[in-house]
């Protein structure tokens, strides 16, 4: 069987209908169209600006007031201050496999709990690529003010194009059958193998039984076939900042009146979407995208003149805006949230209007500003810095250039003028009058013993208002020399800096996203899903979650301050081995297993190691796989009893084989006897007997005959299966226990005799 993929599409959900309508409610349309170009993020205004500028300063970008002939270089401050911040605040989120934990809201709720815990991190992690996630919504949030992730339950539908060969009779009608799939061409011929197989069955067999049966022709099948793959998830995606577009007056996301997600997709794909191709192609194109300032600023290092003049009508751009509005769409009085899908910024056309239950994203910032959606970046408190340091090692640069390669006065027409201009070494300069009368160079003042400090002056200003300091980013030689308290109480406070906004991103955007998350999973996901938790596949219905969780986002302390948790937890562990030996190895009163463990997960967490059972074993789970210790030797004095105990319950044994011998002889003398009675005392009396009352009487006494055997039978396998044990013994259970055993035969030998 040849199996190959020959195309794939997708089919995006961003748009539900398939129908491109003009909004014919004027009021509706002046709504969208007021709020898109009037929004934070629209084309141009003072926060595309600044976030350009950040770019600029970012990439090391020409400042704009640079001379020609003197220094150019610029300092990269921005970029070193946002690169010291990234590594500590992805180790916070990154260093565990649990970015978020789920809390029972009733104590019988653990376990679905952990459930959630497990079925939230394998959402993020696995199903989303999460690290690159989380390291694009934090560089967005220090560069350019605020980063923002949006969250959806995707409905994507895949069609897969599949061609096959030589497929039998069977394994066709096994793939024809399957409802997800349509068959778009086919054809078949005679298994010219199965055929003569077929012939030669019915000569050596069916002939010869003299049967006649009509077997189907075997037939080869080749086919090409379209695979509908419908399979909903959970997808976060990274929302580039000049694609967000939020109210002017918005303080909060979720509260916002408008909220737009502005994308360029090709009319290719908008009909691949399936929307009607005629109407596709009379929609507008536009070249928004070339306009778009941030954008430019973005790639301008790759290509400095963005271009979007297809030739193909195909591969035009769309702008389409994904607009979530509060509107009185009913007409009721109350503003309700809706999705309303248009093109461009006129708003004249709409892919889809719907109701929606919230908007799906989220934001943070690190320096949040109270009554305010968008907060400060970390590279707006650097870009003057940044700019001063620049225009400082600029003039220093120039004033060591200078230094080197001085002016020169001299008298006009006593120099020859082409030797001095040629700078070379063991050069010569003719001159018509001795040098220093003719010539007299022009000293310049060094600037290096005020450039510097103020350089390093500048770096402190930056350190104060960003927590990053070259402490924290690497120890230079100077800092040897300074002391190790010192040291340490500049790291505390440069990592308190770093830790709160760690702090901040985990109570605002990644709370926030995973709980988008978890509700998404409550109303969508209705299927069971196999997962792993604590090295067991354990199956979730996230359904069952509904109002039994309250979610608190795991953040460790910061990367100098983890270190100092090893240490502690160590201490601990310490102290937990010294009281596990005084209680003599054995578990509580004080301390358990199970607390031991605890604490060794949290130091491997720590260490950033990913999973703890590859280091130790859970005690719960260890318990199980454990084989129970051997018991004790047994002393002599024992193995006499055992021994005595043994020699009497053989007797007793043979007892009752003895009279069990003489019971199965008795029961069958009275079976064999029982028809020649009746026989006789009916020819003795001539008179006719109640069979029925002395069948009734003999089948009760051969009832009890049975069950006496019964009892009998047990007693005797019972009797056997001890001496089997005492003899096979060393070192097993104690006389008491085996007392206990010969009481129990002479109580059923006792029940044999009556």
């Amino acid at each position: 069987m040849e199996k190959t993929n020959l195309r794939w599409y997708k089919l995006y959900s961003l748009i539900m209908a398939k129908k491109i309508t003009r909004i014919e409610n004027p009021e509706l349309r002046a709504i969208l169209q007021n709020y898109i170009t009037n929004s934070l993020g629209f084309l141009g205004g003072t926060l595309s600006a600044q976030r350009e500028k950040a770019l600029d300063y970012y990439q090391g970008d020409s400042l704009g007031n640079e001379i020609e002939g003197r220094s150019q270089v610029v300092s990269t401050d921005v970029a070193d201050t946002v690169e010291s911040l990234l590594p500590n605040l992805l180790r916070v989120f990154t260093a565990s496999e649990k970015v978020v934990v789920c809390e029972p809201v009733r104590g019988e709720d653990a376990p679905l709990a952990e459930q959630a815990t497990a079925y939230l991190n394998h959402i993020f992690y696995k199903e989303n690529d999460g690290f690159q996630l989380l390291y694009n919504f934090f560089k967005d949030a220090l560069l350019e003010k605020n980063g923002i992730l949006k969250t959806y339950y995707d409905k994507t539908e895949t069609v897969e194009f599949e061609t096959y060969e030589n497929l039998t009779d069977e394994e066709y009608e096994v793939i024809k059958n399957d409802p997800n799939v349509e068959t778009t061409e086919h054809s078949e011929r005679e298994d010219v193998a199965a055929v003569e197989s077929l012939e030669l069955f019915e000569e050596q067999v069916l002939e010869t039984q003299g049967l006649d049966l009509d077997l189907p022709v075997p037939m080869l099948h080749n086919c090409k076939l379209k695979r509908v793959n419908k399979k909903g998830r959970i997808k976060v995606e990274s929302v580039p900042p000049e694609e967000f577009l939020i109210d002017k007056n918005a303080v909060k996301l979720e509260e916002a009146n408008f909220v737009a997600h502005r994308v360029y997709l090709t009319r290719s794909e908008l009909v691949s979407m399936g929307f009607d191709k005629d109407e596709v192609y009379n929609l507008p194109s536009s070249d928004s995208s070339i306009l778009n300032t941030e954008r430019m600023a973005r790639f301008q290092n790759i290509d400095d003149f963005p271009m979007n003049s297809s030739a193909d009508p195909s591969t035009q751009k769309i702008t389409i805006y994904e607009n979530y509005v509060r509107y009185d769409y009913d007409g009721d009085g109350i503003a309700e949230l809706r999705k309303i899908t248009s093109v461009g910024e006129s708003s004249e056309f709409v892919l889809e209007n719907v109701s929606c239950d919230n908007i799906p994203f989220v934001s943070v910032t690190p320096v949040p500003m109270p009554h305010r959606f968008y907060g400060r970046s970390i590279s707006e408190l650097v870009e003057d810095v940044q700019l001063m340091k620049s225009t400082v090692m600029r003039q220093l640069l120039d004033n060591m250039y200078l230094t080197n390669n001085n002016r020169v006065a001299i008298m006009d027409g006593m120099v020859n003028m082409d030797d001095l201009l040629t700078t070379r070494p063991g050069g010569v300069v003719r001159t018509k009058q001795p040098p220093n009368q003719v010539m007299q160079p022009i000293v310049n003042q060094p600037i290096s013993q005020q450039a510097f400090p103020l350089l390093e002056y500048l770096d402190t200003v930056r350190e104060v208002r960003t927590g990053v300091t070259k402490y924290n980013q690497g120890l230079d030689s100077e800092s040897l020399n300074k002391t190790a308290t010192g040291i340490n109480t500049i790291m505390n406070q440069t990592q308190m800096r770093s830790e709160l906004i760690a702090r901040i991103f985990a109570e605002t955007g990644v709370k926030d996203l995973f709980r988008k998350m978890f509700e998404l999973s409550v109303k969508y996901q209705d299927k069971e899903k196999i997962i792993a938790i604590n090295g067991q596949y354990i199956p979730v219905i996230p359904t069952e979650w509904k109002n039994r969780f309250n979610i608190s986002i795991s953040v460790g302390l910061g990367t100098g301050s983890k270190e100092q948790q090893i240490v502690m937890l160590n201490n601990i562990l310490d102290k937990q081995l010294q009281a596990y030996q005084l209680q003599g190895n054995r578990e509580y009163p004080m301390v358990g297993l199970k607390n031991i463990y605890n604490t060794l997960s949290k130091i491997i967490e720590e260490a950033g190691l990913k999973t703890v059972d590859n280091y130790f074993i859970n005690p719960d789970l260890g318990k199980k796989m454990m084989t129970p210790p051997p018991p004790p030797p047994i002393s002599p004095i024992e193995k006499i009893e055992m021994t005595r105990i043994d020699a009497e319950n053989k007797r007793k044994i043979a007892d009752l084989e003895l009279d069990y011998k003489q019971l199965q002889q008795k029961q069958q003398d009275m079976l064999l006897g029982f028809e020649a009675k009746i026989k006789e005392m009916g020819l003795k009396y001539g008179t006719q007997l109640d069979t029925a009352k002395i069948k009734a009487e003999a089948d009760l006494d051969k009832m009890i005959i049975s069950e006496n055997s019964k009892v009998f039978e047990k007693a005797e396998k019972s009797a056997n299966m001890f001496t089997n044990e005492l003899q096979g013994l060393n070192g097993q259970p104690r006389p008491s226990q085996e007392n206990a055993g010969v009481e129990q035969i002479i109580s059923s030998e006792t029940d044999f005799r009556k």
